[in-house]
């Protein structure tokens, strides 16, 4: 990382983007790249380098399965913020979430479209979420979400069947299984 830094003094760049912080060592810390000393001692180093030199660093970090970032929780008290660029590998659209922001708001959702000129912001995201037109479908409803301070209107689909089964099968995508089974609950007792 000082080898980066020396390289970015000559250079003077107004912006910085370090692929990925949990590769970086620094010489005089004695483990390897990606353990809890080196990368700790790397973001502060970066920080201290960004404060003095008037340059902004963007740190690319690794996510761990349930989508926080690996690696020590000192990294997150180093940095000023921290997004998450996510989507699936089989969709065009990548949705970017603030999750620390010591300068804005946090939870706030971006939708953007991978095109050939790059990623374009969708300035309409609620048309990605609709998969039907006008016409009326059984088990279909849209209703409007809030993520952060964007009201996004979203298709929920239902399939229901009578069940022989004394517990029927109840199952939900993109619902946890417990806040279904509340939902259910709640539905039964007043509906």
């Amino acid at each position: 990382i000082e080898q980066i830094c020396l390289i970015a003094e000559e250079e003077q760049p107004k912006l910085m983007v370090i692929d990925s912080i949990q590769v970086m060592h620094m010489a005089d810390v004695q483990s390897s790249p990606g353990s809890v000393a080196q990368v700790r001692e790397t973001a502060a180093y970066l920080t201290r380098f960004a404060k003095t030199r008037g340059v902004a660093i963007v740190m690319v970090g690794h996510v761990t399965k349930d989508g926080s970032l690996a690696g020590p929780k000192v990294l997150e008290h180093c940095i000023d913020c921290s997004v998450l660029l996510d989507g699936d590998a089989d969709s065009r659209f990548r949705t970017l979430r603030s999750h620390k922001n010591r300068f804005g708001a946090v939870n706030e959702l971006g939708v953007f479209a991978m095109t050939e000129q790059g990623l374009r912001e969708v300035s309409n995201p609620s048309a990605i979420f609709l998969s039907r037109g006008d016409e009326v479908t059984s088990g279909s409803s849209v209703m409007v979400v809030w993520e952060g301070t964007r009201p996004l209107l979203v298709e929920i689909q239902a399939l229901v069947d009578h069940s022989m089964m004394a517990n029927p099968r109840r199952v939900a995508v993109g619902l946890e299984q417990n806040r279904l089974a509340i939902l259910l609950a709640v539905l039964h007792r007043h509906g």
